[in-house]
């Protein structure tokens, strides 16, 4: 019995021998739905007859080709989806702002990545400190991602038939540019909006003091999320329709005025945003949903609010220390209803 397991054992051992010899850089995992070729991972649907790739963070390279089709033990699989690094990984970089990549790491090292035809690229590009240049061979091949913290990239091109938008913050070199055919989106100044300019999808700018365009009617979920130059924010009236962390972690953003036409808010739209000194809400606000300006979530000093009556509000973790302004008795009473601890002042000269 003792022999046959031997001689079994190195059966295999010959098969795995014969493989890494086969294809050169290809290592086998001990799962065997997973094989990592030239730096690159790659979970296989055997009966699919398909994979998704992932880079190996740990071990870089400074170019590296992500292939539309890779072939193991004499099988091919289509490559059908990429994703920089791991779920877990990608959230862990892009909350860490102080991320510091590891020597050899590919956030250390990638200068140049090639995505072949077919391959579908989503999630985090993070912290990818000497990347330059990123190629997609097909105009259909990318969809939303975001790229943080990659201050070499100099340029990103949006294909034609992209619709969805990437994000990008922290690329201080960065151009962003857009095929002119492309039916969905437009870039202006590196911010990047729907095709008639209604809504603002994904704001890179540096300006400090930034003034959305007259022609938005919409400001989408984290349109401006991790944006570090800003410091202060002006809305339009034509602005109606603010998503969830539209202003969140912004860690310079000290203050923001809202439009007349704005009439809801989400309550988590300046999560982590810390240094938020000013807010002011129009005289049109009724409703303002969840637990507004926790204390944990954002910093907000002083918040004005114009409105003669609220319908719905939460106000309960919104700091002591903040000192809220409004038009009337009324609203101070409905603040104070929802749980609000600090001072209210009625003031009929609110800035």
């Amino acid at each position: 019995m003792q022999k046959k397991k031997k001689k079994r054992n190195r059966i295999v051992l010959m098969v795995v021998m014969l493989t890494l010899c086969m294809f050169p850089g290809t290592t086998v995992s001990a799962r065997t739905d997973e094989v990592e070729i030239n730096g690159v991972k790659y979970e296989l649907d055997r009966a699919a007859g398909e994979c998704e790739a992932t880079l190996n963070v740990k071990k870089g390279r400074a170019e590296v080709v992500i292939p539309s089709e890779i072939v193991v033990n004499g099988k091919k699989y289509k490559v059908t989806f990429f994703s920089w690094d791991d779920w877990t990984q990608d959230w862990r970089e892009e909350l860490g702002r102080k991320y510091k990549p590891a020597p050899g790491s590919y956030q250390a090292l990638l200068k140049k990545i090639t995505i072949e035809k077919g391959v579908r690229v989503s999630e985090p590009a993070c912290h990818y400190k000497n990347l330059e240049q990123i190629i997609f061979l097909d105009p259909c091949g990318v969809s939303g991602t975001e790229y943080y913290d990659c201050p070499k990239l100099k340029k990103l091109y949006i294909p034609k038939n992209v619709r969805y938008w990437p994000v990008v913050r922290k690329c201080a070199n960065i151009k962003i540019s857009i095929d002119k055919s492309n039916p969905y989106l437009k870039v202006i100044d590196n911010d990047i909006y729907s095709k008639n300019g209604k809504v603002l999808y994904s704001v890179a700018s540096k300006k400090a003091h930034y003034k959305v365009r007259k022609s938005v009617r919409t400001i989408e979920d984290g349109a401006f999320y991790k944006n570090d130059y800003i410091k202060t924010i002006y809305l339009p009236d034509s602005v109606k329709n603010v998503g969830e962390e539209a202003f969140g972690d912004m860690k310079n953003l000290k203050s923001i005025r809202f439009g007349k036409s704005i009439r809801e808010l989400d309550y988590a739209l300046f999560n982590r945003s810390m240094k938020l000194k000013s807010v002011t809400l129009p005289k049109n606000i009724r409703i303002i949903r969840g637990e507004f300006g926790g204390k944990k979530e954002c910093g907000i000093k002083k918040l004005y609010i114009h409105a003669a009556s609220l319908k719905k509000c939460s106000f309960k973790t919104l700091s002591s220390k903040c000192r809220v302004f409004v038009k009337n008795d009324k609203v101070k009473k409905q603040i104070k209803k929802s749980g609000f601890k600090g001072k209210v002042t009625v003031s009929a000269k609110m800035r």
